[in-house]
């Protein structure tokens, strides 16, 4: 016991060490100690003092960099409802025995799916814990994974859960690692834990690594977990509702239920009833698009109102009223209205601005910016 305690803390001091170093790498949200850091984190905007202008040392001013690298998600009318949704079936879930479903984000990659997905989770956590009065210890209200990088073996998916909660051993030397040939079964205490620390949301990522022969293998489990614990599951990824219905397909083997009950009715003479929709094909799905700008005025507004979000997180000495929304079309057509192309060419065309010391969006900027993604 004592080894495995002295493990666990020389693992969470070097989770906390990235965090110094590298505080933006997503490895540790998938940990932990590194998601209650994200759920925690305050990013401050650098403080530009009025009628003052930039000094030398501003180019390579780090902390004004490394902000205008990661700016905020700012809210799209979808990301708002989808929030909202979750975070109520979360809050409706835990008192009730029966009707639990799982939630899907899907939609193009690069339109902020990852996103989102971590923004629920982040305020799920937040209002869980007030409702509780605070942070309690051995109690973790969300679970963060991704998708294993080889998703076949069901065993896989709880190592991804165990890494997490902090229950993998961690190797001790490079002899470890190589000897390493396949994951233990961490069933038990995975199950355990997350009973006993009232885990209350499971979000899983990048859910298009997986096909639906590998999630017919792994979703009992996922059921399990969600009318057992009351545990609800965010499933997140580019196809990932055409995924799961397949794999509840090929879990519950419903295409060949379906033809048996046909036959069987046409042979005793009735007519074949239609068929209700199935719980699958009723899965609540949340569709992130490229951010439109058509001719009608509720688009062209929508993305104006996305750009003037990120106008407000820029913290730049010369920059002008308007300086992104000026530029909508050419930002719209340049980056296709993805939402991570978006959030790329204002963070570059942003350090841009602070190491030229022109302080300002404009198009030379952005014709920068977008010179290495075009």
């Amino acid at each position: 016991m004592k080894a495995s305690v002295e493990l666990r803390d020389k693992r969470e001091a070097r989770l906390r060490q990235q965090l110094r170093d590298t505080p933006m790498r997503p490895l540790p949200l998938f940990q932990l100690t590194g998601w209650t850091h994200f759920v925690d984190e305050e990013v401050n905007p650098p403080v530009l003092a009025a009628g003052t202008s930039p000094t030398e040392d501003r180019k390579t001013d780090e902390q004004a960099i490394a902000y205008h690298r990661h700016l905020r998600m700012v809210p799209t009318d979808a990301m708002t409802h989808m929030q909202e949704m979750v975070v109520e079936a979360v809050h409706r879930n835990s008192g009730s025995r029966e009707g639990l479903m799982d939630h899907v984000i899907d939609g193009p990659a690069g339109t902020g799916k990852t996103c989102l997905l971590r923004a629920i989770g982040r305020t799920a956590q937040q209002e869980i814990e007030a409702a509780m009065g605070g942070r309690r210890q051995n109690t973790i209200p969300v679970v963060h994974i991704t998708t294993p990088a080889d998703p076949e073996p069901r065993v896989n998916w709880l190592w991804e859960i165990g890494s997490y909660l902090g229950l993998n051993p961690e190797p001790k030397n490079l002899v470890e690692v190589l000897e390493m040939r396949k994951h233990q079964d961490v069933t038990l205490s995975v199950n355990y834990v997350l009973e006993t620390a009232q885990t209350r949301l499971l979000l899983i990522d990048d859910i298009n690594r997986a096909s639906p022969q590998h999630l017919a293998n792994v979703l009992p489990y996922f059921d399990y977990l969600r009318d057992k614990l009351g545990i609800s599951i965010v499933f997140c990824g580019t196809g990932a509702s055409h995924r799961l219905h397949q794999a509840r397909i090929l879990a519950g083997e419903l295409t060949r239920v379906s033809e048996e009950n046909r036959v069987r009715l046409e042979r005793a003479g009735q007519p074949a009833q239609p068929v209700s929709p199935s719980p699958t094909e009723l899965l609540p799905v949340t569709w992130l698009h490229p951010l439109p700008l058509g001719t009608k005025k509720e688009e062209q507004e929508m993305f104006r109102r996305v750009l003037a979000s990120f106008e407000a997180d820029l913290r730049l000495y010369r920059l002008e009223e308007n300086a992104l929304s000026k530029h909508a079309a050419v930002l719209h057509q340049r980056t296709g209205g993805y939402f991570k192309a978006l959030t790329y060419v204002i963070s570059t065309a942003a350090v841009i601005a602070i190491r030229s010391g022109s302080e300002n969006i404009t198009m030379t900027e952005i014709d920068a910016a977008t010179a290495q993604i075009r």
